[in-house]
């Protein structure tokens, strides 16, 4: 069984970003840490039961910027970038993806410890191979550990989330092979979220940072 488990919200400053979209939903995302040896950090608002938005960005106390955290440093403004999807058969997700022809690194376990102290682990199922970029999620499992949505609701809930790609004609059938329940049609690379906010619809999009 899979379910959208949380966006990724790519920015070049963190406080910023979270200002931001406190402006544009009236709900502020809460610090949740650092990602040590990334480079980066983040902070999470909660959509819901199971569900959340992540911005993702630079940490300036982290003196490599490299990989993700130096591209994310070059963005002129915040813009969704990618989404996961929640199992709990990871195994079967990736016998699904080589089975479709896209190789992966395997399932990678990773562990960081949250601003409380506690230890939070989870492992990632990640599809290499493909010429779908972000529009392609990513596959997590939390295990035992508390999900980030948990104690955070101000509100807000993920109401849509659809793709557009030059290839939707086999994006499609791997998305559903995969169980992933997204809408998606031909055009432009677009990955776009519609949020119910106490500021009520707001949008968010991968191309909200070629506007800004």
């Amino acid at each position: 069984m899979t379910r959208i488990d949380h966006l990724v919200w790519a920015a070049p400053d963190l406080d910023r970003a979270i200002g931001d979209l406190q402006a544009r939903t009236g709900a502020k995302a809460a610090p949740s840490g650092t990602h040590p040896g990334a480079g980066t950090r983040n902070a999470v608002l909660g959509l819901g039961a199971g569900s959340y938005l992540e911005i993702l960005a630079p940490d300036p106390a982290q003196a490599a910027q490299s990989g993700a955290a130096s591209q994310l440093a070059t963005l002129a403004a915040p813009t969704l970038h990618t989404f996961a999807v929640a199992t709990d058969r990871l195994d079967r997700v990736a016998v699904k993806l080589e089975k479709a022809g896209l190789p992966h690194a395997g399932i990678i376990p990773m562990s960081r410890r949250l601003p409380s102290g506690r230890l939070v682990r989870w492992r990632l199922l990640i599809p290499a191979g493909h010429a779908y970029g972000p529009l392609a999620p990513f596959f997590i499992d939390w295990g035992d550990s508390p999900h980030p949505s948990e104690g955070d609701d101000q509100g807000c809930r993920l109401t849509g989330l659809s793709l557009r790609h030059p290839e939707a004609w086999s994006l499609g059938p791997l998305l559903d092979r995969l169980e992933v329940e997204v809408g998606i049609e031909v055009g432009p690379a677009e990955i776009t979220a519609e949020l119910d906010t106490p500021n009520g619809a707001v949008r968010l999009s991968s191309r909200d940072h070629v506007a800004g």
